[in-house]
């Protein structure tokens, strides 16, 4: 399991989009390690205004793709994340050890992490399920949740699609800062870390590839957690609102062309009136009108 270029590309944008900046505290479902090579990693720092001798403390980072390998921990703590945890079964790179399978009840840890993430990891406990309820356990309220699975040529035990990630928003009133599709076509850059690239959650898009020219097809969002309410299953069809009586909270749902993504919706807002300020405007317009 591992975070690769278009991963750490997209966590260097909303660092610098200022979506971490009251953020100090991740957790990562799966003990993460770095998947890029280390001059790769040296260029989108510097695209991004980062030191890039920072890196050079990374360990590790010249054996890649070689064992062991640089957790990711290292580069969360040049975003701002000083507080880092992991939790999997394999309890590497000091993780929590947990069956993902059964429920987390560690309530210490329940609402506490500004950015919670499923790079790849979810597909490979057979309770799925279970897997995204403790993710919603673990993000405080305002938190961020990424998820980033397989569609096409996996290795878990589930092929995922668009439907569940915004099921879950739906159901959950998870805000989608954005989805994306995730095309890995099996080259490599000049220094030998895999291609990856998002691309939008279009089904025009999608039907242009030609899976025989590619090594997979993922989908990738970013949610954000409005509230502390318990994790609720989503539900397809109507099925959703009769059991939670909304069909996508704040969300309008569109069909292709323009791709199946929920659109926020338009809020609006009402001031205060001063009603003081309304009378004396009132009669300072007639009083003009009267010397006329």
């Amino acid at each position: 399991m591992g975070i690769d270029i278009k991963t750490i590309q997209h966590l260097l944008e909303l660092k610098n989009l200022g979506y971490f900046k009251n953020s100090s505290s991740v957790c990562e479902i799966g003990s993460q390690e770095l998947h890029i090579k280390k001059n790769d990693l040296k260029e989108l720092f510097e695209y991004a205004s980062l030191p890039v001798n920072l890196i050079d403390k990374y360990p590790n980072m010249d054996i890649w793709p070689g064992q062991p390998r640089c957790s990711s921990k290292h580069l969360y703590k040049t975003l701002g994340f000083d507080k880092y945890q992991s939790i999997d079964i394999n309890s590497e790179h000091g993780a929590i050890k947990h069956d993902l399978n059964i429920p987390f009840e560690d309530k210490s840890k329940f609402n506490k992490f500004d950015l919670v993430t499923d790079f790849g990891s979810c597909e490979h406990v057979f309770n799925v399920a279970e897997c995204y309820k403790t993710i919603h356990k673990l993000t405080k309220p305002g938190g961020y949740i990424i998820i980033n699975q397989e569609v096409v040529k996996g290795n878990g035990y589930f092929a995922f699609d668009k439907g569940i990630l915004h099921g879950m928003a739906a159901a959950n009133n998870y805000k989608i800062i954005c989805t994306y599709y995730v095309i890995t076509p099996g080259t490599k850059t000049k220094d030998g870390s895999l291609h990856t690239y998002l691309i939008p959650m279009a089904e025009s898009l999608f039907n242009s590839i030609d899976f025989a020219k590619i090594r997979s097809v993922g989908v990738y969002a970013l949610f954000q957690k409005q509230d502390d309410s318990d994790y609720k299953f989503p539900y397809q069809g109507s099925l959703m609102n009769e059991k939670y009586n909304h069909a996508g909270f704040n969300r309008i749902y569109f069909k292709d062309p323009l791709s199946y993504a929920y659109i926020p919706s338009a809020n609006l807002i009402t001031e205060e009136i001063n009603f003081k300020i309304l009378i004396k405007e009132f009669f300072r317009r007639l009083l003009n009108r009267i010397k006329f």
